[in-house]
């Protein structure tokens, strides 16, 4: 192994992925392929440009790289990945500066474009439930699915991944997949009904805890037997754009525009984080806009008969 310029062995920039890379391997399978991903289209720049130790990437190789993944509509997701790649290379001497921090993020003016559901949307696909596949088997599930999103906003990850524990009298309490956050929410009596009436997965053993599929079956499999089953509801409901994770957001949008909706009121409700909350769910809906009007008029005093700057005239 080389040495750098202060004496210490330079660290490989493969070496360094994969040990960045073995660092998170307890995060979510999908967290997880993002970064894999991600970090291939970097070490592939690398290669091609001759830089093969971490102390060879400069500001300049980063404007460079800039230059070639900026279009992408991952780049915000780049640059997150990259600084903190280039932390971890840091705190353990593989190299002495952080480039990647030089990489302006673009300002996302509008980060969440994903709409929520309206009311009769959610009413043509809970219908449409009803008339999917060729037997009850099919249709009970998929309500079950739907109605789980609905009311709990659940990921379609903790859906399939859903136990006869995870359900506690009539509250729901699990971690989600994708964060391990603790997930607690009572639900509706619709949702019980949904789940109490849900024949056994077939193909499951009979002491299998899940409630739509075996518990021996990887999640990856789970998620895209589930995807086939919703997209069969999306399309016979006529909704255009449907999609599971609208229901997250049709969810928190709702709670946003209740009275005491606060952002970490919702986190808590969805297993997510203040900062997720207020940056992909946190949208300007009309329930949203007039809690907003709600509060502006009770800071100025606006809701009384006289303002201060009528009174200021008289």
């Amino acid at each position: 192994m080389q040495a750098g310029a202060l004496g210490r062995p330079r660290k490989r920039i493969l070496d360094a992925v994969a040990a960045f890379q073995a660092q998170h391997q307890g995060n979510a399978e999908e967290t997880k392929r993002r970064y894999k991903r991600l970090l291939r289209y970097f070490t592939e720049f690398c290669a091609r440009e001759s830089l093969h130790y971490v102390d060879q990437v400069n500001v300049e190789a980063m404007d460079q790289y800039a230059g070639m993944r900026g279009g992408f509509k991952s780049w915000v997701k780049d640059v997150e990945l990259l600084r903190q790649l280039f932390e971890f290379c840091r705190d353990r001497d593989w190299a002495t500066k952080n480039p990647a921090k030089a990489i302006k993020i673009p300002r996302v003016l509008e980060p969440n474009q994903v709409e929520p559901y309206t009311r009769d949307q959610i009413i043509k696909i809970i219908s449409a439930c009803d008339r999917i596949g060729t037997s009850s088997y099919e249709r009970r599930r998929a309500k079950a699915m739907i109605l789980l999103m609905r009311y709990a906003g659940l990921r379609i990850s903790d859906v399939v991944t859903l136990s006869r524990d995870h359900i506690k009298g009539n509250r729901l309490e699990k971690r989600a997949v994708k964060n391990k956050r603790i997930i607690r929410v009572e639900l509706p009596s619709s949702v019980l009904d949904a789940l109490a009436v849900l024949p056994h997965p077939r193909e499951a053993a009979k002491d299998n805890q899940r409630f739509f599929y075996s518990d021996a079956t990887g999640q990856r499999t789970l998620v895209k037997a589930a995807w086939r089953t919703l997209h069969a509801v999306f399309k016979l409901s006529g909704v255009a754009g449907g999609h599971p994770h609208r229901f997250r957001h049709t969810l928190a949008s709702e709670l946003l525009g209740k009275k005491d909706g606060s952002i970490e009121k919702v986190a808590a409700i969805l297993g997510d984080s203040p900062a997720i909350v207020r940056r992909y769910y946190a949208k300007w809906t009309p329930e949203y806009q007039t809690q907003q009007d709600m509060l502006i008029r009770e800071i100025h005093g606006t809701h009384l008969a006289q303002t201060e700057e009528q009174t200021a005239k008289c």
